[in-house]
Order: structure tokens, then sequence, then C-alpha cells
């Protein structure tokens, strides 16, 4: 490239306005990170070579280096328009609409670019990226198949498949793609991070940490590795360690918010009130990612919350589920206020005695299952970790099988399928996978809270299946859930307080209705009840589980095992009382949840409990 240079320099000085030397020379000053010059040399080219697609194509690669995108659209467009099959023109149009956030345009371009040249690698990654950036993971999960078909020694092309099929909910075919792409490359630190951080959303503690411990050998500066592997540690109960290796995090990088990461779920420990204004200036930076602002806004608001500052607590929790709510649109979860009452009326016609009456007869009369669902924050990890304390318990954390069954038998409906037989042979197959699962254990307890409204699904799949109802003040609940921010696009509900008064409302009166038709095999545990008699609820709740009590129940803050939710640090303490009637020190903010909860009917409190509303 420096004799390049040389050769074009000298050219311009014999024939000064020379137009292919003028073209050549910017496009070499936009490959050495000099764009705006480019920009300049090929602008002053382009009148003597306004036919040549590729002059128009490399001008706009160059506004593209300088931020103006609009104007480099424009030129590939001017490309295109000269050439209609020229390939990279129609690559660089794609990925300059990706950034633009215009995937679908993005995602036309690339399929054209695919059409004319099939084999064309950039063209396939530029569409994966582009279906990613839709939210297409479907789609782009299949552009990576087609990228590892094309080309099957590239490592990255399996990691990014992986990520896809995380996104897809299947965490073990994504292990899988992860093993693939470090056998191929066993020393990249950023693929053991990743298999880590798959690990972790399987409860796999121990194999996530080592994960992490192995990128740290390959890469001891890795930001990735280090933030990794203090979540694993404190996942697994370690917070000390789990502090050192975030001390470490903030060596190599002082402003990196997943240093703070858990603070809105465990409080303070290694930050104070010292750290507020540097997290306000991340915050409101509005520069910066939005998962470092959502993080540092809720940081604030926790950090404040500690120091008794409760105005201002609130202000800034506020503040950071405005900006959670705009930039993490709901995904499957998405909660319309309207709709979600609809629905549960639904479910509370549509399941009667009567209608499960032949569940008896047709489902899996296993007994392994167990359920416990509610709202989020009301107790279900605590519950989870009180049973999986017992030596005939297995705790297997959140789970989506139930919904992906349900998903399954839909499809079966649609196709006109056999729907009873498939869905006892998909209760069969279930019992097997908590077999496998459970290794000794008599009961495996999946605490997806939302499994809530698939009650009708489960007792028709395992009309034997325990399930155990955790509620709590919805008043507290809703608080929690405004003041937690979950894993992005998740309990997209929560960061709205009328919206979670309004979720409690409906799975109060779904959980009224499933205690009422299944008295035998449905439980309710109360909160607030359950620190107040700790031990005689928990010797209720493993009653219910038809087991023996054993003492170790008691002990739930010693059990050794993962607790990846956001309660994770809360159930490896004593039980305490402090997060009861949290919502009194806010209670002057709280008018649209006051309201929220008041709407229904069903949500009436006893009158001592109504004064507190403040209404």
């Amino acid at each position: 490239m420096d004799e390049a240079e040389a050769a074009y320099r000298s050219l311009l000085k014999k024939v000064p306005h020379q137009a292919n030397a003028l073209h050549l020379l910017g496009l070499i000053e936009s490959q050495r990170g000099r764009p705006a010059r480019g920009v300049e040399l090929i602008s002053e080219a382009l009148p003597a070579l306004e036919r040549s697609p590729q002059i128009h194509h490399d001008l706009g690669g160059a506004l593209r280096l300088c931020g103006r995108r609009e104007e480099a659209v424009a030129k590939f467009r001017d490309a295109l328009a000269i050439k209609a099959d020229y390939v990279e023109a129609h690559i660089a149009l794609g990925s300059t609409l990706g950034e633009m956030g215009n995937f679908e345009a993005a995602i036309s371009h690339c399929r054209a670019a695919i059409a004319i040249e099939p084999t064309n690698l950039n063209a396939r990654l530029t569409l994966a990226a582009a279906l990613q950036g839709a939210k297409c993971m479907p789609e782009a999960a299949e552009a990576w198949r087609e990228i590892i078909a094309l080309k099957p020694d590239r490592a990255e092309s399996y990691a990014q498949l992986g990520v896809q099929l995380v996104d897809l909910h299947l965490l073990k075919e994504a292990i899988y793609c992860q093993d693939q792409a470090l056998a191929l490359e066993p020393a990249n630190a950023h693929f053991h991070c990743g298999k880590g951080s798959m690990l972790l959303r399987l409860y796999y503690g121990e194999a996530a940490e080592a994960c992490f411990r192995r990128a740290i050998e390959l890469s001891p500066d890795s930001k990735d590795a280090w933030a990794g592997l203090s979540w694993a540690l404190r996942l697994l109960g370690r917070f000390d360690e789990a502090d050192d290796c975030l001390e470490r995090l903030l060596e190599l990088d002082p402003s990196d918010v997943r240093a703070v990461r858990h603070v809105p779920a465990t409080g303070g420990q290694n930050r104070g009130p010292e750290n507020i204004d540097e997290l306000v200036a991340v915050f409101e930076n509005v520069a910066n990612k939005p998962f470092d602002r959502i993080t540092a806004g809720f940081t604030v608001g926790r950090l404040l919350h500690d120091a008794g500052r409760y105005d201002e607590a609130f202000e800034a929790y506020t503040s950071a589920n405005r900006v959670a709510r705009e930039n993490w649109p709901a995904k499957a979860d998405g909660f319309n206020a309207e709709a979600f009452a609809k629905s549960t009326d639904a479910l509370i016609a549509s399941n009667t005695p009567e209608t499960l009456a032949e569940a008896v007869k047709t489902g899996n009369i296993s007994e392994m299952p167990v359920f416990i669902v509610g709202m989020p924050r009301s107790g279900t990890t605590l519950v989870e970790q009180i049973c999986a304390s017992h030596s005939r318990v297995f705790g297997a954390g959140e789970r989506n099988d139930i919904g992906a069954l349900a998903a399954e038998l839909q499809r079966e409906r649609r196709d006109g399928g056999d729907l009873q037989l498939a869905a006892r042979k998909a209760a069969d197959a279930h019992i097997v996978r908590l077999h496998r699962l459970a290794r000794d254990a008599s009961r495996v307890v999946d605490k997806m809270p939302d499994n809530m409204i698939l009650i009708g699904l489960i007792t028709r799949l395992f009309p034997r299946a325990r399930i155990i109802y955790c509620s709590r003040d919805p008043r507290d609940i809703s608080l929690s859930c405004f003041f937690q921010v979950f894993v992005e696009g998740a309990q997209h509900f929560s960061y709205d307080l009328a919206d979670c008064g309004k979720r409690c409302v409906q799975v109060r009166r779904l959980a009224d209705h499933w205690l009422k038709l299944l008295p035998h095999h449905m439980i309710e545990v109360n909160y607030e009840t359950l620190v107040g008699d700790l031990e005689g609820e928990s010797r209720r709740i493993i009653e219910f589980l038809g087991l023996e009590w054993e003492s170790s129940c008691l002990d739930f803050h010693e059990t050794e095992r993962t607790v990846a939710t956001v309660s994770h640090w809360q159930v490896r303490q004593p039980i305490y009382s402090s997060s009861i009637g949290r919502w009194r020190k806010y209670e002057k903010h709280l008018g649209p949840l006051f309201a929220a909860l008041e709407e229904s009917e069903e949500s009436k409190m006893p009158e001592a409990e109504a004064e507190g509303l403040g209404t």
C-alpha cells in the first residue's frame, strides 16, 4: 500500500487531476483511517468517473466510515443504478441499512447479493447480522447453519449459531455449537466465556465457573471472563470470591457497570453512596449502551434506598424503568393489561371440574413433578430453596419445559394430529427427562412463576403433580418488581407500576380459581406467614410434597446449589422480615399502583389492610 500511495501521489504531481489516481488515493486514505480525506479525493474524481459503479461504491464506503450513513446509502444506490448485479454494493447497502435499524431493507439487499453469488460469505454474514437485528431468531439461526455448510472450519460461525439458539431457548444445542467452536479454536477465551454463560442458564454453576476460569488462564485481562466468573460464583453463593473478581474487573476498567450488576438484587456490598455520582453520570449519558444506563440507574436506586433516601431512590428507579421500557421492547412476554384480563377470564371459564375429569385417565401419574407458581418476587425462590434442602428433592430452577410442551401441542392441534396421544407422549418424555435430571430424588421442583397460566395443561399432563402458589402483599410484590432489573425483554410489565398491580390482580384471580379446583394438589404459601412461622410453614410444605420432615429444610441458606434468579442472594441469608411492608416507605409515590389494585373487586383486602392504601 505504501508503494501504491507513492505511485498515485507521483502521478498526481505530473497530472494534478488524474481521476483514477484521485479515486484510488482516496480509497487508500479511507483504508488508513482517514475517511474524511478519502471523501474529498474520491468526490474530486467523481465527475470524470460518474458512470463507474465502483467509484460510487467506494465513496459510499468512505462516507459510511465518516458516520454519514444516509449519504452513503445514496451512493450505494447510485452504484446499483448503474450495475444492478453489483454484489459488493448490495452487501454494503445491506450492512449500512442494518446499522441504521432498517433491517427489512437490509435483509432484502443481502438476499439479492446471495441470489447473484450464492457462495459469497460476506453476503451471508451480513444477512445473519440483519436477521439477528430484526429479532428473526429462527431465520438467523438458519442463516448461520448455511454459513457453516459453506465454510465448516470457521469457528466464529458455530459460536454465533449458539447465540441464536440461546435466544430460541435451545440451550443444550447452543452448548454443542460452542463446543464445536472450541474444538476449532480451543485457546479462544471468548468462546469459553460464551459457553460459561450458557451453562449458567442451565444451572450448571460449577461447570460455568470452570469455563470462566479457563478463559482467564488464556486471557488474564478479559473483562468478560472476570465478569462471568463473578456472576457464576455469586449464583453458587460464594459472594466474597465474587466480590474479589469484581475488584479485578474494576482494576481493568473502572467504568464497567457489570461490576454493579448484582447490586439491585443483593444490596450495596462493595458499592456505597460514594459511587452514586459516577453511576448517575453513566445513566444520564445517552451515548452509553442501554444496558449500561439501565444497570447504572437501578444501582443508583438501590444505593439510595440503602442510604434511607427514599424519595431520591424512587425517582432514580422511575427513571431507570422508563429507559428500560423504551429500550427493551416487549418480546414474547409482552404484557397488555386488558388482554391479560381477558385471557384470565377465558382460562377460568374453560377449566372446570368437568373439563379436568378425564385428566386422571389420560395423563402421566408420576408424583415427581412439583411446580412453584405465582408472581415474580413473591417468595418462589425461597420456597424452592426450602424444598431443595430436603434430601429427596431436586430444585431445577426456572425451566421453560411446560411452555415448550404447550407450543408443541399447539402445533399438533394446528396440524390435525391426535392431540390426546401427543399429550401423553409429551408427558411421558418429560418424566423421563426429570428422572435423568433428578438422579435419586423423588421430587423435582420447577419454579417458573408464569406456569401459573399453564396449570390447566399441567393438570392434564400430570394429574398427580403438586403445585405451590406463592402469595405476598401485592404492594410489596409490585414495588419489588419495579425495583428489579430482569433479563432483557423478560417481565416487561415490571417496568410500570400500574402494570405490576394489574398483573397481580389477575394472577390472584387465577390462583383462587385453581385453589378451589385442585384442593388436594395445590396449596398456597404466603410469604408473610412463612417469614413469621418458618418451621411451621416449612413442615406444611414438606408434608404437602408427601415426604418425611428433615431439619435441613430450616437451614436452607446453607444449601449449596446454583440459584440463577434475582433472589440468589436473599435465599443464602437466614430468614429476615425487613422486606415486609417495604411499600410503606414509598407510599406517597404509589398512587398508580393503588389505583390498579383497586380496579378489580377481586383485589379487595381486609379493611385494616385497605387503610394502608392511602385512599
